[in-house]
């Protein structure tokens, strides 16, 4: 099952009574007896010391376009070479990828952190997403991944719930160059009745990113959840305490797993995006059909981004090396090309 045919290096954990292990990875601070698994379900007690079962253990690859990530201002136009794990430490009952989140898949393929590398160069794309379930809760190989993919010339992008304790954070984040952080509502209560997480635990994982890498943000508007203005205010309020040029994704929910509510109404998914706006320069609707996405330049109104699904054309925007600007009026654009 181990690429490697060992056990891996396991860290972020301390011996506790009776031969206890508590695992020190996400807020959670899972105390586990011999035997027992992480709410994640992917870190073990074996033994009396932290065992990584599931370590290089791959649940999904494909090549992506970076919009479905979603980022829309780190490298447009271009292709994500796209791994999934299992298990997440979050237990959100509209989630839609519960088939590998929240169960374990029978069939998972093996790698190590220089094998996926090297499949991610075989693929032309030029980043590796960690993505679909929650990469977070695989800290170990995420992290030996994304230094193999630096030497190799890649770029690492994140797709996280953020929940996760900041000293692994922080060396994560070191190693990223683009995330997208779910921020799942702005509701404490929500966060820890509903989603089974730590809402301020999210948005430090937030703080630190917003000075580490680049930074998009999506939140899923649910039923009950998420879809309030004053929620969603809030959201646009602290983001724009970071920098008002960190774009927010506010995405359609679809019914999903355990949770039967109707689809968000795309006219309410508009209302709260234009409300956000007004703290904000860059607010997405996703997941609404023939709805528009293009990157307007805040200064002159241009379109310096078109997007029509995941047909792109940067043709608004004027490149020097690593730099963008709109190419009408020229004003610095907070994307990175």
């Amino acid at each position: 099952m181990r690429p490697d045919r060992g056990p891996p290096l396991a860290e972020l954990w301390r011996p506790a009574a009776g031969g206890a292990i508590v695992c020190e990875l996400c807020p959670h601070g899972c105390r586990l007896a011999e035997g027992a698994s992480g709410l994640c379900k992917v870190r073990r007690n074996e033994g009396g010391a932290m065992a990584l079962p599931y370590f290089g253990l791959v649940s999904s690859l494909s090549t992506d376009p970076i919009e479905k990530k979603p980022l829309h201002h780190f490298l447009p136009g271009s292709a994500a070479f796209s791994v999934g794990f299992a298990g997440c430490n979050l237990r959100c009952p509209f989630c839609q990828n519960w088939s590998i989140s929240q169960e374990l898949p029978p069939r998972l393929e093996a790698f190590s952190p220089e094998s996926l590398v090297k499949a991610a160069l075989r693929s032309g794309a030029p980043s590796i997403a960690y993505t679909y379930s929650e990469p977070c809760v695989h800290f170990e190989f995420v992290r030996n991944a994304m230094t193999a993919a630096r030497r190799a010339g890649l770029k690492n992008v994140l797709v996280t719930n953020g929940c996760l304790s900041p000293t692994p954070a922080r060396e994560l984040l070191a190693l990223t160059d683009a995330a997208n952080v779910d921020l799942k509502s702005w509701s404490a209560d929500a966060y820890e009745k509903v989603l089974g997480g730590d809402r301020d635990a999210v948005l430090e994982f937030i703080r630190i990113a917003s000075s580490i890498c680049h930074l998009e943000l999506t939140t899923l508007v649910v039923p009950g959840i998420s879809d309030d203005e004053a929620g969603i205010l809030s959201i646009a309020s602290f983001i724009a305490g970071l920098s008002p040029d960190i774009p927010l994704h506010l995405s359609a929910y679809r019914p999903e797993w355990k949770f039967r509510s109707p689809p968000t109404d795309p006219a309410l998914l508009a209302s709260l995006a234009a409300a956000a706006g007004a703290q904000l320069r860059y607010v997405f609707v996703g997941n609404v059909p023939g709805r528009s996405s293009d990157t307007l330049c805040p200064d002159c109104g241009s379109i310096v981004v078109s997007r029509r699904g995941y047909r792109i054309d940067t043709s608004g925007l004027r490149k020097t090396d690593s730099a963008a600007y709109c190419a009408n009026c020229g004003m610095a654009l907070h994307i990175k090309v």
